[in-house]
Protein backbone atom coordinates (compact mmCIF):
# COMPACT_ATOMS: atom_id res chain seq x y z
CA UNK A 1 0.00 0.00 0.00
CA UNK A 2 1.11 3.15 -1.19
CA UNK A 3 2.39 5.28 2.48
CA UNK A 4 1.35 8.23 0.95
CA UNK A 5 -2.06 7.73 -0.65
CA UNK A 6 -5.11 5.08 0.89
CA UNK A 7 -7.87 4.84 -0.86
CA UNK A 8 -9.48 8.17 -2.63
CA UNK A 9 -7.39 9.77 0.24
CA UNK A 10 -3.59 11.96 0.13
CA UNK A 11 -2.28 11.26 3.77
CA UNK A 12 -1.19 14.65 5.02
CA UNK A 13 0.66 13.53 8.47
CA UNK A 14 0.01 11.35 11.45
CA UNK A 15 -2.37 12.40 14.01
CA UNK A 16 -2.58 10.19 17.01
CA UNK A 17 -1.64 6.17 17.34
CA UNK A 18 -4.12 4.21 19.26
CA UNK A 19 -3.93 0.48 20.61
CA UNK A 20 -4.91 -0.94 16.97
CA UNK A 21 -4.43 1.25 14.55
CA UNK A 22 -3.77 5.12 13.12
CA UNK A 23 -5.03 7.71 12.62
CA UNK A 24 -3.98 10.28 9.96
CA UNK A 25 -5.22 13.65 8.97
CA UNK A 26 -5.80 12.92 5.07
CA UNK A 27 -7.41 15.35 2.01
CA UNK A 28 -9.93 13.50 -0.18
CA UNK A 29 -8.57 13.44 -4.05
CA UNK A 30 -11.66 15.19 -5.18
CA UNK A 31 -12.60 18.30 -3.37
CA UNK A 32 -9.70 18.66 -1.48
CA UNK A 33 -11.87 18.02 1.91
CA UNK A 34 -9.71 17.73 4.80
CA UNK A 35 -10.46 14.37 7.04
CA UNK A 36 -9.23 12.20 9.85
CA UNK A 37 -8.31 8.82 8.29
CA UNK A 38 -8.41 5.61 11.07
CA UNK A 39 -6.20 2.42 9.25
CA UNK A 40 -6.31 -0.66 11.25
CA UNK A 41 -2.61 -1.63 12.07
CA UNK A 42 -0.94 -3.98 9.42
CA UNK A 43 -0.26 -6.56 12.46
CA UNK A 44 -4.11 -7.50 13.31
CA UNK A 45 -5.73 -6.26 10.46
CA UNK A 46 -5.65 -9.95 9.47
CA UNK A 47 -7.39 -10.82 12.52
CA UNK A 48 -11.28 -11.82 11.86
CA UNK A 49 -12.12 -10.90 15.64
CA UNK A 50 -10.86 -7.27 15.35
CA UNK A 51 -12.11 -6.71 11.86
CA UNK A 52 -15.39 -7.36 13.06
CA UNK A 53 -15.04 -5.17 15.66
CA UNK A 54 -13.97 -2.12 13.19
CA UNK A 55 -16.35 -2.45 11.40
CA UNK A 56 -19.02 -2.74 13.87
CA UNK A 57 -17.27 0.30 14.96
CA UNK A 58 -18.12 1.85 11.42
CA UNK A 59 -21.51 0.77 11.74
CA UNK A 60 -22.07 2.77 14.87
CA UNK A 61 -21.00 5.72 13.48
CA UNK A 62 -23.26 5.46 10.79
CA UNK A 63 -25.89 5.62 13.19
CA UNK A 64 -24.79 9.15 15.13
CA UNK A 65 -25.88 11.84 13.26
CA UNK A 66 -25.30 14.58 16.22
CA UNK A 67 -23.37 17.86 16.22
CA UNK A 68 -21.71 16.92 19.34
CA UNK A 69 -20.69 13.53 17.64
CA UNK A 70 -17.69 13.05 15.09
CA UNK A 71 -19.32 12.71 11.75
CA UNK A 72 -18.36 9.92 9.73
CA UNK A 73 -17.93 10.08 5.66
CA UNK A 74 -16.86 6.22 4.66
CA UNK A 75 -14.85 3.22 4.46
CA UNK A 76 -13.09 1.00 2.13
CA UNK A 77 -9.94 -1.13 2.63
CA UNK A 78 -6.39 -0.58 0.52
CA UNK A 79 -3.36 -2.66 0.25
CA UNK A 80 -5.60 -5.48 2.90
CA UNK A 81 -5.50 -2.79 5.60
CA UNK A 82 -9.31 -1.81 6.77
CA UNK A 83 -10.12 2.22 7.05
CA UNK A 84 -12.62 4.73 7.06
CA UNK A 85 -12.81 8.66 7.28
CA UNK A 86 -14.53 10.53 9.72
CA UNK A 87 -14.99 14.75 10.58
CA UNK A 88 -11.49 16.05 10.99
CA UNK A 89 -11.31 18.55 14.13
CA UNK A 90 -8.88 21.70 13.66
CA UNK A 91 -8.94 22.71 17.46
CA UNK A 92 -7.45 19.14 19.00
CA UNK A 93 -8.41 17.58 21.84
CA UNK A 94 -9.61 18.28 25.71
CA UNK A 95 -6.67 16.59 26.80
CA UNK A 96 -4.63 19.31 24.93
CA UNK A 97 -6.35 22.29 26.23
CA UNK A 98 -5.82 20.99 29.88
CA UNK A 99 -2.30 20.26 28.87
CA UNK A 100 -1.73 23.82 28.38
CA UNK A 101 -4.21 25.35 30.83
CA UNK A 102 -3.76 23.08 33.80
CA UNK A 103 -7.89 23.72 34.46
CA UNK A 104 -10.72 25.43 33.36
CA UNK A 105 -13.40 28.09 34.80
CA UNK A 106 -16.81 26.35 36.36
CA UNK A 107 -18.35 27.95 33.27
CA UNK A 108 -16.24 26.37 30.91
CA UNK A 109 -17.10 23.02 32.63
CA UNK A 110 -20.44 23.44 32.82
CA UNK A 111 -20.77 23.85 29.28
CA UNK A 112 -18.12 21.21 28.39
CA UNK A 113 -20.44 18.88 30.84
CA UNK A 114 -23.78 19.90 28.82
CA UNK A 115 -22.13 19.44 25.42
CA UNK A 116 -21.23 16.26 26.38
CA UNK A 117 -24.09 14.89 27.73
CA UNK A 118 -26.01 16.34 24.59
CA UNK A 119 -24.10 13.90 22.53
CA UNK A 120 -24.30 10.94 25.63
CA UNK A 121 -28.04 11.01 25.03
CA UNK A 122 -28.22 10.63 21.41
CA UNK A 123 -25.61 7.61 21.46
CA UNK A 124 -27.53 6.21 24.07
CA UNK A 125 -30.97 6.70 22.72
CA UNK A 126 -29.18 5.07 20.01
CA UNK A 127 -28.02 2.23 22.19
CA UNK A 128 -24.76 2.72 22.28
CA UNK A 129 -22.50 2.87 25.33
CA UNK A 130 -19.08 4.88 24.99
CA UNK A 131 -17.28 3.21 27.66
CA UNK A 132 -14.26 5.06 27.07
CA UNK A 133 -14.51 8.87 27.35
CA UNK A 134 -11.59 10.55 28.44
CA UNK A 135 -10.33 13.74 27.97
CA UNK A 136 -8.38 12.37 24.49
CA UNK A 137 -11.63 11.31 22.67
CA UNK A 138 -13.24 14.55 22.88
CA UNK A 139 -12.24 16.80 20.45
CA UNK A 140 -12.86 20.90 20.34
CA UNK A 141 -13.41 22.75 16.65
CA UNK A 142 -12.06 26.28 16.38
CA UNK A 143 -15.19 27.86 17.39
CA UNK A 144 -15.38 25.86 20.75
CA UNK A 145 -17.87 22.65 19.99
CA UNK A 146 -17.02 19.71 21.44
CA UNK A 147 -17.22 16.59 19.72
CA UNK A 148 -17.48 13.06 21.11
CA UNK A 149 -15.19 10.45 19.38
CA UNK A 150 -13.04 7.29 19.28
CA UNK A 151 -16.38 4.69 20.46
CA UNK A 152 -13.97 2.07 21.77
CA UNK A 153 -13.66 -0.25 18.76
CA UNK A 154 -10.30 -1.97 21.00
CA UNK A 155 -11.65 -2.69 24.33
CA UNK A 156 -10.24 -6.13 24.78
CA UNK A 157 -6.75 -5.07 23.68
CA UNK A 158 -5.88 -1.41 24.55
CA UNK A 159 -5.40 -2.23 28.25
CA UNK A 160 -2.09 -4.05 27.07
CA UNK A 161 -1.65 -1.35 24.64
CA UNK A 162 -1.57 1.61 26.81
CA UNK A 163 0.45 -0.18 29.39
CA UNK A 164 2.96 -0.68 26.83
CA UNK A 165 3.01 3.04 26.25
CA UNK A 166 2.78 3.70 29.74
CA UNK A 167 -0.82 5.33 30.25
CA UNK A 168 -2.83 2.62 31.85
CA UNK A 169 -3.71 4.70 35.01
CA UNK A 170 -4.63 7.50 32.45
CA UNK A 171 -7.19 4.89 30.75
CA UNK A 172 -8.66 3.92 34.23
CA UNK A 173 -8.34 6.96 36.29
CA UNK A 174 -12.74 7.06 34.67
CA UNK A 175 -13.22 4.10 35.19
CA UNK A 176 -16.90 3.39 36.62
CA UNK A 177 -17.14 0.15 39.14
CA UNK A 178 -19.27 -1.94 37.24
CA UNK A 179 -17.18 -1.99 34.88
CA UNK A 180 -14.42 -3.66 37.00
CA UNK A 181 -16.43 -6.20 39.33
CA UNK A 182 -19.09 -6.70 36.67
CA UNK A 183 -21.70 -6.61 39.24
CA UNK A 184 -24.12 -4.78 37.19
CA UNK A 185 -24.42 -4.40 33.84
CA UNK A 186 -22.83 -1.36 32.17
CA UNK A 187 -25.41 1.04 30.71
CA UNK A 188 -25.64 4.92 29.95
CA UNK A 189 -24.79 5.53 33.84
CA UNK A 190 -21.50 4.22 32.82
CA UNK A 191 -20.83 7.35 30.98
CA UNK A 192 -22.20 9.95 33.58
CA UNK A 193 -19.45 8.55 35.87
CA UNK A 194 -16.74 9.11 33.91
CA UNK A 195 -18.25 12.42 33.02
CA UNK A 196 -18.22 13.00 36.37
CA UNK A 197 -14.49 11.96 36.42
CA UNK A 198 -14.29 14.50 33.63
CA UNK A 199 -15.74 17.51 35.36
CA UNK A 200 -13.59 16.80 38.65
CA UNK A 201 -10.65 16.80 36.70
CA UNK A 202 -11.54 20.31 34.40
CA UNK A 203 -11.90 22.21 37.51
CA UNK A 204 -9.25 20.54 39.97
CA UNK A 205 -6.47 19.01 37.17
CA UNK A 206 -6.84 15.78 39.09
CA UNK A 207 -8.94 13.28 38.69
CA UNK A 208 -10.92 11.27 41.35
CA UNK A 209 -8.63 9.10 42.09
CA UNK A 210 -4.72 9.07 41.54
CA UNK A 211 -2.50 5.92 41.83
CA UNK A 212 0.96 4.11 41.03
CA UNK A 213 -0.75 1.58 39.20
CA UNK A 214 -3.58 0.14 37.74
CA UNK A 215 -4.67 -1.96 40.57
CA UNK A 216 -4.22 0.51 43.01
CA UNK A 217 -6.56 2.98 40.94
CA UNK A 218 -8.74 -0.03 40.60
CA UNK A 219 -9.75 -0.52 43.84
CA UNK A 220 -9.99 3.01 44.87
CA UNK A 221 -12.72 3.55 42.50
CA UNK A 222 -14.63 0.25 43.91
CA UNK A 223 -13.89 1.03 47.51
CA UNK A 224 -12.92 4.89 48.37
CA UNK A 225 -14.82 7.50 48.32
CA UNK A 226 -14.31 10.80 45.83
CA UNK A 227 -12.99 13.83 47.72
CA UNK A 228 -15.43 17.14 47.35
CA UNK A 229 -14.11 19.08 44.30
CA UNK A 230 -13.64 22.00 46.41
CA UNK A 231 -11.12 19.80 48.82
CA UNK A 232 -9.42 18.90 46.11
CA UNK A 233 -5.57 20.31 45.57
CA UNK A 234 -5.10 22.36 42.44
CA UNK A 235 -3.24 21.59 39.92
CA UNK A 236 -2.34 25.32 39.77
CA UNK A 237 -1.66 25.98 42.95
CA UNK A 238 -4.63 28.19 43.72
CA UNK A 239 -7.92 27.20 45.64
CA UNK A 240 -10.88 25.31 43.28
CA UNK A 241 -13.51 27.24 42.88
CA UNK A 242 -16.69 25.60 42.36
CA UNK A 243 -19.98 26.60 42.82
CA UNK A 244 -22.27 24.03 45.55
CA UNK A 245 -24.74 22.64 42.72
CA UNK A 246 -22.12 21.95 40.42
CA UNK A 247 -20.13 19.79 43.32
CA UNK A 248 -23.18 18.42 44.43
CA UNK A 249 -23.81 16.95 41.06
CA UNK A 250 -20.40 15.62 40.99
CA UNK A 251 -20.97 13.72 44.13
CA UNK A 252 -23.84 12.01 42.13
CA UNK A 253 -22.17 11.40 39.18
CA UNK A 254 -19.35 9.86 40.70
CA UNK A 255 -22.12 7.34 43.11
CA UNK A 256 -20.61 3.84 42.87
CA UNK A 257 -24.15 2.48 42.56
CA UNK A 258 -25.79 3.45 39.20
CA UNK A 259 -28.97 3.62 40.77
CA UNK A 260 -27.80 6.35 42.86
CA UNK A 261 -26.55 8.51 39.63
CA UNK A 262 -28.74 10.98 38.07
CA UNK A 263 -30.92 9.14 35.80
CA UNK A 264 -30.07 9.57 32.39
CA UNK A 265 -27.70 12.03 30.01
CA UNK A 266 -30.81 13.94 29.33
CA UNK A 267 -31.40 14.55 33.32
CA UNK A 268 -27.99 15.41 33.50
CA UNK A 269 -27.86 18.08 30.53
CA UNK A 270 -31.07 19.51 31.55
CA UNK A 271 -29.60 19.84 35.37
CA UNK A 272 -26.04 21.65 34.38
CA UNK A 273 -28.52 23.64 31.79
CA UNK A 274 -30.28 25.43 34.64
CA UNK A 275 -27.59 25.69 37.13
CA UNK A 276 -25.43 27.95 34.50
CA UNK A 277 -28.99 30.24 34.11
CA UNK A 278 -28.95 30.49 38.04
CA UNK A 279 -25.91 30.90 38.41
CA UNK A 280 -25.38 33.70 35.52
CA UNK A 281 -28.60 35.54 36.88
CA UNK A 282 -27.97 38.83 38.55
CA UNK A 283 -29.24 37.46 42.07
CA UNK A 284 -26.79 34.81 42.38
CA UNK A 285 -24.09 37.66 41.07
CA UNK A 286 -24.76 39.66 43.55
CA UNK A 287 -24.58 37.14 46.55
CA UNK A 288 -20.96 36.11 45.41
CA UNK A 289 -20.29 39.58 45.38
CA UNK A 290 -21.53 39.76 48.67
CA UNK A 291 -19.59 36.99 49.69
CA UNK A 292 -16.39 38.11 47.60
CA UNK A 293 -16.43 41.37 49.44
CA UNK A 294 -17.60 40.72 53.00
CA UNK A 295 -16.59 36.78 53.47
CA UNK A 296 -19.36 34.09 54.40
CA UNK A 297 -19.51 33.28 57.94
CA UNK A 298 -19.01 29.42 58.08
CA UNK A 299 -22.07 28.94 60.60
CA UNK A 300 -24.80 31.21 59.05
CA UNK A 301 -23.70 31.49 55.59
CA UNK A 302 -24.90 34.73 55.99
CA UNK A 303 -22.26 37.82 54.66
CA UNK A 304 -19.56 38.54 57.52
CA UNK A 305 -20.96 41.89 57.64
CA UNK A 306 -24.75 41.39 58.25
CA UNK A 307 -23.59 38.34 60.60
CA UNK A 308 -21.95 41.53 62.44
CA UNK A 309 -24.85 43.73 62.26
CA UNK A 310 -27.33 40.80 63.90
CA UNK A 311 -25.12 40.70 66.59
CA UNK A 312 -24.82 44.11 67.17
CA UNK A 313 -29.15 44.24 66.87
CA UNK A 314 -29.00 41.77 70.08
CA UNK A 315 -26.95 43.55 72.47
CA UNK A 316 -29.03 46.39 71.93
CA UNK A 317 -31.12 47.12 76.03
CA UNK A 318 -34.43 47.27 76.27
CA UNK A 319 -36.09 50.90 75.90
CA UNK A 320 -33.39 52.23 73.84
CA UNK A 321 -35.00 54.19 70.87
CA UNK A 322 -36.07 52.28 68.11
CA UNK A 323 -35.41 53.37 64.95
CA UNK A 324 -38.55 53.43 62.13
CA UNK A 325 -37.61 50.47 59.75
CA UNK A 326 -36.97 48.27 62.79
CA UNK A 327 -40.21 48.67 64.34
CA UNK A 328 -43.24 46.23 63.63
CA UNK A 329 -45.42 48.15 61.59
CA UNK A 330 -42.67 49.06 59.19
CA UNK A 331 -41.91 45.75 58.68
CA UNK A 332 -45.41 44.20 58.32
CA UNK A 333 -45.77 46.59 55.37
CA UNK A 334 -42.26 45.50 54.01
CA UNK A 335 -43.37 41.59 54.11
CA UNK A 336 -46.76 42.46 52.60
CA UNK A 337 -44.69 44.20 49.95
CA UNK A 338 -42.22 41.29 50.02
CA UNK A 339 -45.32 38.84 49.81
CA UNK A 340 -46.70 40.19 47.30
CA UNK A 341 -43.80 40.16 44.93
CA UNK A 342 -43.45 36.29 45.65
CA UNK A 343 -46.67 35.63 44.33
CA UNK A 344 -45.81 37.96 41.03
CA UNK A 345 -42.60 36.31 40.52
CA UNK A 346 -44.55 32.51 40.94
CA UNK A 347 -47.54 33.28 38.07
CA UNK A 348 -46.85 31.29 35.28
CA UNK A 349 -45.54 33.16 32.20
CA UNK A 350 -48.54 34.22 29.72
CA UNK A 351 -48.57 33.54 26.27
CA UNK A 352 -45.95 35.42 24.68
CA UNK A 353 -43.02 34.38 26.50
CA UNK A 354 -44.24 30.89 26.94
CA UNK A 355 -44.24 31.15 22.70
CA UNK A 356 -40.80 32.97 22.68
CA UNK A 357 -39.24 29.76 24.77
CA UNK A 358 -40.89 27.43 22.57
CA UNK A 359 -39.34 28.96 19.26
CA UNK A 360 -35.70 28.88 20.86
CA UNK A 361 -36.38 25.44 22.09
CA UNK A 362 -37.43 24.53 18.26
CA UNK A 363 -34.57 26.71 16.98
CA UNK A 364 -31.93 25.27 18.72
CA UNK A 365 -30.17 22.72 16.08
CA UNK A 366 -30.03 20.42 19.87
CA UNK A 367 -32.03 17.75 19.69
CA UNK A 368 -31.40 17.67 23.55
CA UNK A 369 -32.80 20.93 23.68
CA UNK A 370 -35.66 20.14 21.72
CA UNK A 371 -36.66 17.33 23.72
CA UNK A 372 -36.42 19.38 26.77
CA UNK A 373 -38.38 22.23 25.08
CA UNK A 374 -41.16 20.16 23.85
CA UNK A 375 -41.94 19.17 27.47
CA UNK A 376 -41.10 22.26 29.32
CA UNK A 377 -42.49 24.95 26.84
CA UNK A 378 -44.61 23.42 23.49
CA UNK A 379 -46.47 21.05 25.30
CA UNK A 380 -47.71 23.75 28.39
CA UNK A 381 -48.23 26.29 25.51
CA UNK A 382 -50.88 23.79 24.08
CA UNK A 383 -52.28 22.90 27.22
CA UNK A 384 -52.38 26.47 28.44
CA UNK A 385 -53.47 28.33 25.38
CA UNK A 386 -55.71 25.95 23.41
CA UNK A 387 -57.05 28.60 21.36
CA UNK A 388 -53.39 30.35 21.29
CA UNK A 389 -52.64 32.34 18.37
CA UNK A 390 -49.04 30.56 17.71
CA UNK A 391 -51.55 27.26 18.56
CA UNK A 392 -50.82 25.55 14.92
CA UNK A 393 -47.17 26.01 14.83
CA UNK A 394 -46.30 25.27 18.53
CA UNK A 395 -48.24 22.02 17.30
CA UNK A 396 -46.05 21.15 14.24
CA UNK A 397 -42.98 21.56 16.37
CA UNK A 398 -44.37 19.43 18.81
CA UNK A 399 -45.28 16.74 16.43
CA UNK A 400 -41.46 16.89 14.48
CA UNK A 401 -39.88 16.76 18.18
CA UNK A 402 -41.49 13.48 18.46
CA UNK A 403 -41.12 11.99 15.44
CA UNK A 404 -37.36 12.67 16.05
CA UNK A 405 -37.30 10.97 18.98
CA UNK A 406 -39.16 8.36 17.17
CA UNK A 407 -37.05 7.87 14.46
CA UNK A 408 -34.30 7.72 16.84
CA UNK A 409 -35.94 5.10 18.93
CA UNK A 410 -36.73 3.24 15.77
CA UNK A 411 -32.71 2.98 14.85
CA UNK A 412 -32.07 1.60 18.21
CA UNK A 413 -34.57 -0.94 17.70
CA UNK A 414 -32.58 -2.04 14.66
CA UNK A 415 -29.21 -2.44 16.57
CA UNK A 416 -30.70 -4.05 19.48
CA UNK A 417 -33.52 -6.31 17.57
CA UNK A 418 -36.31 -5.46 19.39
CA UNK A 419 -39.58 -6.28 18.25
CA UNK A 420 -41.82 -3.51 16.44
CA UNK A 421 -43.99 -1.67 18.41
CA UNK A 422 -46.90 -1.67 15.32
CA UNK A 423 -46.91 -2.50 12.13
CA UNK A 424 -46.44 1.10 10.82
CA UNK A 425 -42.67 0.86 12.57
CA UNK A 426 -42.23 -2.43 11.23
CA UNK A 427 -42.74 -0.80 7.60
CA UNK A 428 -40.89 2.36 8.38
CA UNK A 429 -37.69 -0.28 9.00
CA UNK A 430 -37.90 -1.87 5.92
CA UNK A 431 -38.26 1.19 4.12
CA UNK A 432 -35.38 2.45 5.78
CA UNK A 433 -33.27 -0.61 5.24
CA UNK A 434 -33.96 -0.06 1.62
CA UNK A 435 -33.13 3.60 1.64
CA UNK A 436 -29.66 2.25 3.24
CA UNK A 437 -28.49 0.03 1.23
CA UNK A 438 -26.28 1.18 -1.65
CA UNK A 439 -26.61 -1.95 -3.67
CA UNK A 440 -30.70 -1.34 -4.12
CA UNK A 441 -32.40 1.24 -6.64
CA UNK A 442 -33.24 4.36 -4.18
CA UNK A 443 -36.85 3.90 -6.74
CA UNK A 444 -37.22 0.93 -4.11
CA UNK A 445 -37.02 3.05 -0.87
CA UNK A 446 -39.25 5.54 -2.52
CA UNK A 447 -41.72 2.66 -3.24
CA UNK A 448 -41.90 1.12 0.19
CA UNK A 449 -42.30 4.97 1.80
CA UNK A 450 -44.84 6.27 -0.70
CA UNK A 451 -46.98 2.92 0.02
CA UNK A 452 -46.73 3.89 4.23
CA UNK A 453 -47.45 7.46 2.97
CA UNK A 454 -50.78 6.25 0.95
CA UNK A 455 -51.96 3.97 4.68
CA UNK A 456 -50.79 6.73 7.06
CA UNK A 457 -52.91 9.33 5.27
CA UNK A 458 -56.17 6.52 5.19
CA UNK A 459 -55.62 5.51 8.59
CA UNK A 460 -55.28 9.04 9.90
CA UNK A 461 -58.41 10.59 8.09
CA UNK A 462 -60.45 7.41 9.77
CA UNK A 463 -58.62 8.50 13.37
CA UNK A 464 -60.12 12.30 12.72
CA UNK A 465 -63.62 11.02 11.08
CA UNK A 466 -63.81 9.10 14.61
CA UNK A 467 -63.01 11.62 16.19
CA UNK A 468 -63.24 15.52 15.13
CA UNK A 469 -61.52 16.97 17.70
CA UNK A 470 -57.74 15.40 17.13
CA UNK A 471 -57.72 17.46 14.02
CA UNK A 472 -57.29 20.32 15.72
CA UNK A 473 -56.56 19.23 19.06
CA UNK A 474 -54.96 16.05 18.98
CA UNK A 475 -53.34 14.45 22.14
CA UNK A 476 -50.06 15.00 22.90
CA UNK A 477 -49.55 13.40 26.28
CA UNK A 478 -48.76 10.04 24.77
CA UNK A 479 -46.16 7.51 26.11
CA UNK A 480 -43.30 6.15 23.48
CA UNK A 481 -45.12 3.18 22.78
CA UNK A 482 -48.35 5.18 22.08
CA UNK A 483 -46.71 7.17 19.79
CA UNK A 484 -45.73 4.14 17.66
CA UNK A 485 -48.91 3.76 16.71
CA UNK A 486 -49.59 7.35 16.34
CA UNK A 487 -50.07 7.95 12.26
CA UNK A 488 -49.28 11.61 12.14
CA UNK A 489 -45.58 11.37 14.06
CA UNK A 490 -45.25 8.27 11.09
CA UNK A 491 -46.66 10.65 8.33
CA UNK A 492 -44.09 13.45 9.42
CA UNK A 493 -41.18 10.74 9.01
CA UNK A 494 -41.74 9.36 5.47
CA UNK A 495 -42.57 13.03 3.91
CA UNK A 496 -38.84 13.43 5.49
CA UNK A 497 -37.34 10.41 3.80
CA UNK A 498 -39.27 10.78 0.61
CA UNK A 499 -38.50 14.57 0.45
CA UNK A 500 -34.22 13.29 0.83
CA UNK A 501 -35.02 10.47 -1.51
CA UNK A 502 -36.74 12.48 -4.14
CA UNK A 503 -33.35 15.16 -4.07
CA UNK A 504 -31.20 11.30 -4.71
CA UNK A 505 -33.48 10.92 -7.60
CA UNK A 506 -33.41 14.48 -9.43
Amino acid sequence: MNQRQIGPFQIEGQLGVGGMGVVYLATYNETGKKVALKVLSPGIATDPRLIRRFEREIQILKKMDHPNIVKYYGGGTSGGQPWYAMEYIDGGSLRDVLKKKKVLSWEQAIQVGRQLCAALEHAHYAGIVHRDLKPANLFLNRKGRLKLGDFGIARDTEATALTAAGKTVGTYAYMAPEQIHGSKPISGKTDLYATGCLLMEILTGHTPFEADNPAEMLIQHVDSDARLVNEMPNITGRPTCCPAPLERLIERLLEKDPDERPYDALAVHTELTEMLEKLKSPESQAAAAAASAGGIDPVTGLPEETQKKKAKKKKKKKGEHVEFYEQTWFLGICLAAVLGLGVWLLMPPGEAKVFEQAEAAWKSTDETVQRDGRTKHMLPYLDRFPEGPHRADVQRWADEVMASRLEAQTRRMEISRRAARSQYETDFVTALAAEDDPERNVLVAVELFHALQLRLEKDHAAAVAADPTLKNYPDDDVTNSQAANEPRYWQILTERHLNALRTRVI
